[in-house]
């Protein structure tokens, strides 16, 4: 049969104006920039004879423009029909770009409804017309993009904020999948608790579900639903306020919300009679809450005195399966007291700080800080002092000092047990080791070995402590500068407030606001510690299940069983596995998460869209560059400190602190052993609410959290004045003397 041929006619415009329109910056990556190249005439002279042309950058979100607007001539080359042609430029027309204002609202919508329909960032080919008119002419993917952007939809925002203390670096799927389990838990008994109807509850399950994310290997904060897990509670505006100050987030996350306000019969008959009854169940929940936490506290001495008690090296996998799940029961799922201190810290800590800002005149915002200060009864500061009574007593002993300053940490721990001349000493690192030897670097890390494991760590820190001034050991004199401060924040803020009879209310509001603070502050840090010595128990039990799998041949080392989740490990005992070849998984999981420790982290805030692990480069393209001059954080606990920094990067380094300031990226109660060495501490990740923050405050160690910047911008290791009210440091010349 004869084919008929088709024939295309297509008409064509006359441009005024051409252009290319790139979805996401080519130079850089950025998927939230849209850049525009422009110039009068057809598109050939852009194109194929790279006449000047002027740029546009207009950031998608706030639709900002930034120009770079070329110098044009008075007769203009361009590419017309029948080849390049010269005509004259108007002179009205030199002085403007070849895009006004009015073009580029008509053509980023539509560039940017392309990208969307295309689901990737669009190279753009476009085009007006003697009237102004808009054209498309082709699109086609960016070659150079690697990364979707908000054109794949469902924007979530991660940040690991105050988690990094707890979380630091690549993270286990067994620890990850513990921890992610435990948050669904604690917050649906919270809610239950708060009086949240369930209807609510399971209509945001994959809230619950979903409260953290594991990317690259480190764990995140899924910030969105954070934030719609705080928009069940009453007062959300001003929760969240407490939420992103208590979280340390230097980038707040507004969900979009596109559901109507409710009508103002709604408001009235249902959402004020809701409000009304949460407010006074949470109410309630405060009034309760010393009873809480005792009762918390006794359940869980009395369950965890059962645990320690048992020897899991000699129990079967199904028995050790059976004291998991009575954890989980017995503590998982009461942890009623910690959580809803949690949120009364939360609201009084919050509450505080604007009183002291509103009443006392606080501009900088630390007054809080120096009033929780010396708050006392905080067991997690225990074990320091214990340490450092440890090495007063040993440098009352000449022979025990020449030893310990000449023999390395791991010689002292071979050798101090075996010597009974040493019997003393032995005697009191059995006690430490027996009370506190469940903690650990990075403790709340399942996989991560214990002070029981590598003691040589305990005489690491007996070193540093011995090379220090007899006076920095004393427990007395720092109890003393602690109560100093509290005292000098109290006079300040009653010199505010005033003492007249007017000021008579503030100041009972004022006194109710700090003690409530000072008690949630101080139970919060308690209950923590209590937290960690139950990931201490945890950590054995699973120990001792990597050692049956490897005595059956499952797995090669007891620590691979860590490369599982915690379903994998109990569906293979209970024959629920999907996978039964375990040391095919382990080798596989060790590969992947090897290579995300070599990998450079994923940035500390970032959004991502469409499948979190798919086409998303998990990078802050907002993120501020490194600072060139002073640094600003937040002031944690006052002192004025001017001496060399020695950054460091894990507790288990070589360290000498003595006339230092202790720089790191972020601490857990790991690092706390240190701080008596140092004379300030600097952290670039943490919360006025840290674990750092709190013990540096009850310690009197001058300190600054929150600090952007601050290893990259020290990284020379210079010598710094900080000011720990302010949370200002400045670098100085690396020559200037450190303080007496």
């Amino acid at each position: 049969h004869p084919v008929s041929m088709a024939v295309i006619l297509q008409q064509q415009i006359d441009a005024a104006v051409s252009g290319v329109a790139f979805t996401a910056d080519p130079a850089t990556g950025n998927p939230h920039v849209l850049v525009l190249s422009s110039l009068y005439g057809l598109g050939e002279g852009l194109v194929s004879r790279g006449f000047p042309a002027d740029l546009h950058r207009i950031d998608k979100a706030t639709r900002a423009v930034t120009p770079e607007i070329t110098e044009k001539p008075t007769q203009l080359r361009y590419a017309a029909a029948g080849g390049i042609q010269e005509q004259p430029v108007p002179p009205e027309a030199q002085a403007q770009p070849a895009l006004s204002d009015a073009d580029l609202a008509q053509l980023v919508p539509m560039l940017l409804a392309v990208e969307s329909g295309c689901d990737f960032p669009q190279d753009v080919e476009f085009c007006l017309d003697a009237g102004r008119r808009p054209y498309l002419l082709q699109t086609r993917n960016i070659t150079t993009a690697t990364e979707r952007g908000p054109a794949a939809g469902f924007r979530q925002v991660w940040d690991n904020a105050n988690i990094i203390e707890s979380y630091s670096g690549v993270t286990s799927p067994m620890t990850f999948s513990f921890i992610r389990h435990a948050y669904t838990v604690v917050y649906h008994c919270f809610s239950r608790v708060m009086g949240i109807p369930p209807k609510t509850v399971a209509a945001n399950r994959d809230v619950y579900e979903n409260m953290l994310g594991l990317i690259r290997g480190h764990v995140y904060y899924n910030l969105r639903n954070w934030y719609r897990l705080i928009r069940q509670f009453p007062g959300y505006n001003l929760n969240k306020r407490y939420m992103e100050s208590m979280m340390g987030l230097r980038e707040p996350f507004e969900e979009e919300d596109d559901a109507p306000p409710p009508s103002a019969l709604r408001r009235w008959t249902v959402e004020l009679p809701r409000l009304l009854r949460l407010l006074l169940r949470m109410l309630w929940q405060f009034a309760c809450l010393d009873r809480s936490v005792a009762r918390f506290q006794q359940r869980f001495h009395t369950r965890l005195s059962q645990w320690r008690a048992m020897d899991f090296r000699k129990m079967r996998p199904h028995e050790l399966m059976a004291v998991y799940r009575d954890m989980e029961s017995s503590l998982l799922w009461n942890w009623r007291a910690p959580i809803v201190n949690d949120f009364y810290v939360m609201i009084h800590y919050g509450l505080l700080r604007s009183l002291c800002r509103r009443w006392c005149g606080d501009s900088a915002g630390t007054l809080q800080n120096d009033l929780i200060c010396g708050n006392g009864d905080i067991e997690s500061t225990e074990p320091t002092r214990m340490l450092m009574r440890l090495a007063l007593e040993i440098r009352r002993h000449p022979e025990w000092m020449q030893v310990f300053l000449t023999l390395s940490h791991h010689e002292l721990a071979a050798r101090i047990p075996a010597n009974p001349e040493f019997a003393p000493i032995q005697a009191r690192m059995a006690e430490y080791l027996d009370r506190y030897g469940f903690r650990c670097i990075n403790e709340l890390k399942l996989e991560e070995p214990s002070l029981r494991e590598t003691p040589e760590f305990v005489y690491q820190i007996l070193q540093n402590y011995l090379r220090m001034a007899p006076e920095q050991l004393d427990a007395d004199a720092m109890a003393a500068r602690e109560a100093e401060i509290r005292a000098g924040a109290e006079g300040k803020a009653r010199a505010a407030i005033g003492t007249g009879p007017r000021a008579w209310l503030r100041r009972r509001v004022f006194r109710h606001v700090l003690r409530a603070a000072r008690k949630g502050v101080r139970n919060r840090e308690n209950m923590r510690f209590a937290r960690t010595r139950i990931y201490g128990t945890l950590r054995e039990l699973l120990q001792a299940m990597g050692q049956h799998l490897v005595d059956d041949r499952q797995i090669d080392a007891p620590e691979d069983v860590f490369c599982l989740t915690i379903d994998e490990l109990w569906d293979f005992v209970k024959g629920t596995a999907v996978t039964t070849d375990l040391r095919a998984l382990t080798a596989l999981r060790r590969r992947q998460f090897d290579a995300w420790r070599e990998a450079p982290p994923p940035a500390d805030h970032f959004d991502t869209h469409g499948m979190v692990c798919s086409g998303n480069l998990y990078r802050n393209w907002q993120e501020a560059p490194a600072a060139d001059g002073d640094l600003q954080g937040t002031g944690c606990c006052p002192g004025t400190v001017t001496a060399p920094v020695r950054i460091v990067h894990s507790p288990r380094e070589e360290i000498d602190l003595q006339g230092r300031i202790l720089v790191a990226g972020r601490t857990d109660p790991g690092w706390v052993p240190l701080y008596p060495a140092a004379l300030g501490l600097l952290i670039e990740r943490g919360s006025i609410l840290s674990h750092s923050a709190i013990v540096a405050r009850e310690m009197g160690l001058p300190a600054i959290v929150g600090i952007p910047g601050l290893l990259q911008t020290l990284r020379d290791q210079p010598t710094v004045t900080m000011d720990g009210a302010s949370g200002q440091v400045s670098i100085l010349n690396g020559n200037s003397p450190p303080n007496p």
